[in-house]
């Protein structure tokens, strides 16, 4: 399953749906490193539907593998950083340049 960001979205919206509709791999929306969202494709949809599995079986199944590569993700960076937090302070720092020696 691909993991997308809301800007991602924004920015590469038809080929995001190509992908999803060919590979009928459902895709999953991160906003701020947080599952919001999964774009699934019509007859994924609809074979869900018919076979009164319940979506949220399907999308608890989904988010619980999307929020475990989400966590090996953050292991990585912390083991590589020495930086035990959110990322989210790391990035923004960087962003800012704080800690930046010129």
């Amino acid at each position: 399953m691909r993991m997308i960001s809301v800007t991602e979205v924004r920015t590469s919206i038809r080929e995001i749906l190509s992908e999803v509709v060919k590979t009928k791999k459902p895709a999953v929306i991160l906003q701020r490193s947080k599952p919001v969202a999964y774009l699934v494709d019509a007859e994924s949809f609809e074979n869900m539907q018919k076979n009164k599995e319940p979506e949220s079986d399907v999308l608890n199944r989904s988010r619980q593998e999307s929020l475990g590569r989400i966590l090996q993700l953050r292991a990585k960076v912390a083991k590589r950083t020495g930086i035990d937090s959110d990322s989210t302070q790391l990035i923004r720092e960087l962003r800012e340049g704080l800690g930046r020696r010129e």
